[in-house]
């Protein structure tokens, strides 16, 4: 029940940040990402198992989409500074987290090779963004375009550390999109979705075949990824206040994260018990499969 209700919770967390920074980062610090990863590549192998394991998840995403849906778009749109604040907060809490995974099977040198690689490619990619900043909300989509930012937008939750949403947002759509898919406009969630899921699908396995082949090269380019996301979210504030606040809220976002990855670390103790071997045996099983 325990292990259940956290995987709720990371569903929660994953379902507030797939609507404003993009998942895989997210997923990754949460400890789930590798899973569900092998899961959208391959559903049907082991379906039972992956159906137990992923549907908390995806409760969890569906039920932060419900609940705080309009609430995200109301603070993205009146109080952007705070909440890349809370953002920021989870990044900086997260790092810790990602550099342990990543070294998880040893460190070589060439790893940070792939980390400051990836930190120019995202820069390079934000100022092409910048480049295509409308300035003005784009109040009507076409389908094929909806297509296309869904394809953008999966790409966030698929590649770790890539704040795509970013893109919409420069690109004067991300307030239509969000707005007609809280609103539950299907002429919106269908396209937008298709895009998204198209995306998913043929790209999962290849993120998979990368972290099984190139483990940690593949995981240190994720943090080149995270950390050039930490500089983006950084927020222009106005007053002195302002700033106090701001930092006292993505302290608290930080202490957040690592309570919730502490969780993450109780869970696997219990699932140490001895009563637990059978079924740690069988998910071990499953990993190597």
């Amino acid at each position: 029940m325990i292990e259940f209700i956290v995987k709720i919770i990371k569903g929660m967390i994953i379902g507030v940040s797939a609507m404003t920074a993009g998942a895989g980062t997210f997923a990754i610090i949460l400890g789930i990402y590798d899973r569900c990863m092998e899961i959208i590549s391959n559903p049907f192998k082991h379906f039972k198992e992956n159906v137990k394991y992923i549907f908390p998840i995806l409760l969890g995403i569906g039920i932060s989409v419900i609940v705080f849906g309009k609430l995200v778009l109301y603070f993205l749109n009146t109080h952007e500074t705070y909440f890349r604040c809370v953002l920021l907060g989870i990044i900086i809490g997260g790092i810790p987290t990602l550099f342990k995974v990543a070294n998880k099977k040893g460190f070589k040198k060439k790893y940070l090779l792939a980390m400051i690689c990836a930190l120019i490619l995202t820069i390079i990619l934000t100022k092409g963004a910048n480049l295509l900043k409308a300035g003005k909300t784009v109040n009507y989509i076409t389908t094929i375009e909806l297509i296309i930012y869904g394809a953008i937008y999966s790409f966030g939750a698929v590649m770790p550390g890539m704040t795509t949403i970013h893109i919409l947002e420069y690109m004067g759509v991300l307030s239509t999109i969000m707005a007609g898919i809280f609103a539950f406009d299907l002429s919106i969630i269908i396209p937008f979705g298709l895009g998204y899921v198209i995306l998913a699908l043929t790209t999962a396995g290849m993120i998979t075949y990368l972290f099984k082949k190139f483990y940690g090269m593949t995981y240190y380019a994720i943090i080149g990824f995270s950390i050039t996301s930490l500089f983006m979210f950084i927020p222009k504030f106005t007053s002195l206040e302002e700033a106090i606040i701001g930092i006292i809220i993505s302290i608290i976002s930080c202490m957040i994260i690592y309570f919730i990855t502490r969780l993450e670390d109780i869970t696997k103790q219990k699932n140490m018990n001895p009563k637990n071997t059978k079924e740690i045996k069988k998910e071990e099983i499953l990993d190597e499969k």
